[in-house]
């Protein structure tokens, strides 16, 4: 501990001394916080009273409407702000959907120089319509004359005065108010909005108005207009619609179904709730900041300035190195965290952060709940250890920093499900990392954490933390940081070279089948699965074994690389022998796991349309599609290409690790990740036992045949009483695998 203690007191004064970029990666942050909130403040006083002053500019026609509905909308448009109307005469713009008709609103909108403006009337806010006079747009009736043949397209929209609410939107508008004054090139300024409205019905209680909008949507004040003409037409369809209902029924008999919630929890409960759902991605996120900060200088910095090597040739462990380095960035990370923190709070105790949305303001927060935030400092500690790791094997200072994304996409990805209002904590989420500490920060926040749950999440973080410290000792082997002597084949088993391979490709093929794959599938589901099955996942199997690392004048054996050797008969046997006690003790695993982590009705009604799938479709789709096609290039790719450019470097724990977290990943489903992590291990360890993939292919082929077939009832043998005592026979299955694999050249096994 003393080593650790003073590596620890050495990388802070190291730290330090650079005060520059001290200050900017842990104090400026803290600065800038209540000038962003200020500053986003003010600039919204300043939109909001300009677009307050901005006058717009527009024609209506509203000789068709009944004249107390025109006076009624046109003194609600005039109520919106600075507007100059002018009025036109749009009889040929009753078909919003017409290409004619638009052409004719283009030529409205933007006159030329050759258009006479005509006179036309300002009224500032809040003036009374009654008596308004219109101008006409070019003195008289009718339409101007000359329209550009390529004016830009516009947008019809169409609104009721006279119904609900529906249609309407606030609009907003940015950039200098229109005038009938000509531009530098001789033509008029356009005007913003084309209002023209059309009265149906044969009584007066069966009248309806409709309004048509025209306007150019890539116009500040073309936008700005439309948003007025909206909400004046949604105020007036409101107070219309009201008094209509009191005429005809003497009220609204709907009135008394419109529900009044009440919130019975306490502003304290309310705004822990909603704080709880943003504040664990502030904390991880600020953590990284200063943490990735303080883990690049230590690591990629020293190594580029050769002070790392120094260090790692003192005799001391390893471990208690790494150990030193991990404290400095979480030195380092606590403190940035303190410092943002603190300014936060600060800022929603001043007034300058709107905390209106997390419920009942900054009176309303329970900032005693804040020490809820213990529960994360072993999460901060485990996030830097992963800091520590990444920038550890990082050879270069820029290669650490082009690392630090993914990490941090490795953070938010599991903290997002503090989103979900519906999952709480529970005893198995409390060991996975990131997420137990985000559902245990969100209760803590709502004053619901349990302090067994606390304590649990509390110690299996801290027991990943020391997976991840345990690790980082071998990262800073001091053969591994200064070995350049000897044969290609020494350095690259020093590197790790065919590990490294295995895991970064392994990451490709569960994106690649993330962001392409599954949207072919959404699209077609048959020409999805013609597509990953038989053209995806072969050509990156045979990517991965082709660029897989090899020594100095070793020959590139791509049969080899891809597992592709002949088994003894009896593995293959055995193989299959395990088949139906794999399937039961799916079946037993699934229904405990339902007791644990219950299907969500959105995933049960997708598990009744699968069963639809399967009940309609011939068994021959579903066994060539769910059985055959899996079995044969899943395994390719995980227990052919992957696993044998890991077994030139790593242990056989390492290899049954990775196959089993990377199978369980492309599957894409939580609900899916414990069954198919299990098959994923017991898959790589008959793969290894019998140096070849297929009899992996063999188990994986059985196995899902059985369970896909079994289900849609295409397998009779499935019900039959003695084929309750089929998974009796992994007992001599397994017992055939004690026969030694057949040893062949080019054979690589994991290091033991």
């Amino acid at each position: 501990m003393k080593t650790s203690l003073d590596v620890l007191r050495v990388e802070l004064l190291q730290l330090a001394r650079d005060r520059r970029a001290l200050f900017s990666a842990i104090v400026l942050p803290a600065l800038l916080y209540p000038l962003l909130f200020w500053g986003t403040g003010a600039l919204q006083t300043v939109g909001e009273e300009t677009m307050a002053e901005r006058t717009v500019r527009a024609l209506v026609d509203l000789s068709r409407a009944d004249a107390e509905t025109a006076e009624a909308f046109l003194e609600g448009l005039v109520e919106q702000g600075p507007i100059t109307l002018t009025e036109v005469d749009a009889a040929g713009l009753l078909v919003p959907d017409d290409e004619d008709s638009r052409e004719t609103a283009r030529g409205l909108l933007r006159p030329t120089a050759q258009t006479a403006a005509g006179a036309s009337l300002s009224k500032p806010a809040g003036e009374s319509t009654a008596g308004l006079a219109i101008g006409s747009g070019d003195g008289s009736e009718g339409e101007p004359d000359d329209r550009p043949e390529d004016a830009p397209g516009d947008a019809p929209e169409e609104s009721s005065a006279e119904g609900s609410a529906e249609g309407s939107a606030e609009g907003s508008a940015e950039g200098p108010p229109g005038d009938d004054a000509a531009r530098g090139d001789g033509a008029l300024e356009p005007f913003d909005v084309l209002i023209v409205a059309s009265a149906d019905g044969g009584t007066p209680d069966l009248s309806r108005t409709t309004f048509d909008l025209w306007y150019d949507v890539k116009r500040d004040d073309a936008r700005e207009a439309m948003g007025r003409a909206r909400s004046a037409l949604r105020d007036l369809g409101e107070a219309r619609s009201a008094e209509r209902r009191e005429h005809l029924l003497g009220g609204d008999p709907g009135a008394g179904l419109s529900p009044l919630s009440t919130d019975v929890a306490s502003e304290a409960d309310a705004s822990g709730a909603r704080l709880g759902m943003w504040l664990p991605f502030v904390v991880l996120l600020v953590l990284i900041s200063g943490g990735a900060y303080a883990a690049l200088a230590v690591f990629a910095g020293e190594r580029e300035a050769g002070t790392l090597e120094t260090l790692l040739v003192q005799p001391v462990p390893h471990r208690s190195i790494a150990m030193g380095k991990l404290l400095t960035v979480f030195v380092a990370g606590c403190a940035t965290l303190a410092m943002n923190l603190g300014s936060l709070v600060v800022c929603a105790g001043s007034g300058l952060m709107d905390m209106g949305s997390i419920g009942g303001g900054a009176s309303g927060m329970a900032y005693g709940r804040l020490a809820a935030l213990v529960v994360e400092l072993p999460t901060c500690l485990l996030l830097c250890a992963v800091l520590c790791l990444v920038c550890g094997g990082a050879r270069t200072f820029r290669e650490g920093q082009l690392l630090i994304f993914p990490v941090t996409l490795l953070v938010v990805i599991p903290t997002a499900i503090v989103l979900r209002p519906e999952v709480s904590l529970t005893a198995l989420w409390a060991i996975v990392p990131f997420s137990g500490s985000a559902l245990a920060l969100r209760e803590g926040l709502e004053g619901d954490l349990k302090l067994p749950l606390a304590a649990l999440v509390m110690i299996s973080h801290l027991g990943w933390t020391w997976l991840a410290v345990a690790r980082l000792g071998q990262v800073l082997d001091a053969e591994r940081v200064l070995g350049g002597g000897g044969d290609r084949k020494s350095e690259a088993h020093l590197l790790q070279a065919g590990g490294r391979h295995g895991v970064r490709w392994g990451f490709v093929v569960v994106m690649g089948v993330y962001l392409i794959a599954m949207s072919v599938q959404r699209v077609d589901m048959d020409l999805g699965l013609w597509f990953t099955f038989w053209m995806m996942l072969p050509a990156l199997a045979v990517a991965i074994a082709w660029t897989a690392p090899r020594a100095q004048g070793e020959p590139r054996r791509l049969a080899a690389g891809l597992g592709l050797r002949l088994p003894r008969a009896s593995h293959a046997l055995g193989a299959l022998l395990i088949v139906p006690a794999l399937a039961r003790g799916a079946e037993h695993l699934l229904l405990w796991q339902s007791k644990v982590l219950p299907l969500p009705p959105g995933a049960a009604e997708g598990g009744i349309e699968l069963e639809a799938l399967m009940g309609s479709s011939s068994p021959m789709w579903l066994f060539f599609f769910f059985a055959l096609s899996p079995g044969i290039f899943e395994e390719l790719v995980f227990r052919g290409a992957l696993l044998n450019a890991m077994k030139r470097d790593f242990t056989w724990k390492r290899i049954v690790f990775w196959q089993a977290l990377y199978f369980a990943l492309v599957h894409a489903s939580i609900y899916r990740l414990l069954p198919t992590g299990i098959l994923g291990a017991l898959l790589a360890l008959i793969a290894l036992r019998s140096r070849s993939v297929l009899p992996a292919m063999l188990m994986h082929m059985g196995y899902n045949g059985l369970l896909v077939l079994g289900a849609a009832e295409h397998l009779a043998f499935t019900g039959e009483p003695w084929f309750e005592y089929a998974p009796w026979a992994a007992i001599p299955g397994l017992a055939l695998f004690l026969v030694p694999p057949r040893v062949q050249a080019g054979d690589s096994p994991a290091r033991p």
